[in-house]
């Protein structure tokens, strides 16, 4: 468990909020954030950063209130809101947020499903995060996630993996794609895919079976641990007769 902060750590954070420098203003907020309920002084001077001319400064304030009042259900509008943000906000800013609140944000999957029509690849990939978070709540998503299994950007092809393994058995209409995705020329997607595979499982995910297994012999240890984990999964007796084998 996280030590808690102590009052002039608070304090310190507290007069951040009121620094020139946007990104100092930022950090504050997250770490009053990620304090919880031990940062409830820095409530008024949250409140007050609301009305900051910075509305990135706004989104952080807004995100550290609802983490301290433990109350995102208050405050999920605007984050919806903010997503429509496109010239004042940082692509993605808005659902990077909405993945700090995981399941509770599970009213934004609607919404989240939409970032994927936005060209620039970083709403993409911040909302195939934040559907990560999410988890099975985000099924609503399977297919969209699956067409971005195909994107042209990498890190939208691994979270879009990631996200779909989160989801769990509900994305199993997507295992075809990720089965294509073990042969991904980014070594990241081909690991998230395998753990995808694994995580949704079932009879259908078995075909993977002899590619998850080629991967075992590859250099990438991580790959190896990805492949060994969905492996087990899948197929646990494959485990177990490997290291009992003479």
């Amino acid at each position: 468990m996280e030590a808690l902060p102590t009052p002039e750590r608070i304090t310190r954070l507290i007069r951040a909020l009121n620094d020139l420098q946007v990104s100092v203003v930022w950090n504050a907020t997250r770490e009053l954030a990620r304090y919880g309920a031990a940062s409830a002084q820095a409530l008024p001077a949250l409140r007050a950063a609301l009305e900051s001319r910075d509305s990135a400064s706004r989104l952080w304030a807004r995100y550290a209130i609802a983490r301290i009042t433990n109350d995102l259900p208050a405050h999920l509008p605007y984050f919806l809101a903010a997503l429509d943000e496109t010239t004042t906000l940082f692509p993605g800013m808005a659902a990077s947020v909405l993945t700090a609140f995981g399941p509770a944000a599970h009213e934004a999957v609607p919404r989240l499903i939409r970032e994927f029509d936005k060209a620039d690849s970083a709403y993409r990939w911040g909302a195939a995060g934040a559907l990560a978070a999410i988890g099975p709540a985000a099924a609503e998503a399977v297919p969209v996630l699956t067409q971005a299994l195909n994107d042209a950007d990498e890190k939208v092809r691994w979270y879009s993996a990631w996200a779909l393994g989160e989801i769990g058995s509900a994305a199993s209409p997507a295992l075809s794609a990720l089965l294509d995705r073990l042969n991904d020329s980014d070594e990241d997607v081909r690991g998230y895919a395998a753990r995808a595979i694994g995580r949704i499982g079932g009879p259908e995910a078995r075909a993977a079976l002899a590619a998850l297994e080629a991967m075992q012999s590859e250099d990438n240890e991580n790959l190896q641990a990805v492949a060994t984990e969905a492996i087990s999964r899948l197929h646990p007796e494959s485990i177990h007769q490997s290291e009992t084998a003479p």
